[in-house]
């Protein structure tokens, strides 16, 4: 019999508002590096950087973050029980 697959992984994707500066790969990873600063403490385990072409034909780089809340032994006061929020 297989075993169910217990673990959980969380996401989220963030990217720079729309308008000037919505191509800045490096404003988009200060925001990044700010949102998950914010979650405490977590395991980062992935991150892909994508790229989406508007309809305008200008770039608009967006991340997606995959991550764990980090096991202390002690549960997390701010750990939700599903998935971070939409962040944009």
């Amino acid at each position: 019999m297989t075993k169910p697959i217990t673990n959980q992984m969380h996401h989220f994707t963030q990217n720079n508002p729309e308008g000037i500066g919505q191509d800045s790969v490096p404003a988009l990873l200060r925001r990044v590096a700010t949102t998950i600063e914010e979650l405490g403490q977590v395991e980062v385990y992935d991150l892909i950087m994508h790229n989406e072409i508007t309809d305008e034909g200008a770039n608009w780089p967006s991340i997606t973050v995959y991550f764990d809340y980090a096991h202390t032994g002690e549960p997390a006061e701010d750990e939700p029980g599903q998935d971070a929020p939409a962040i944009t």
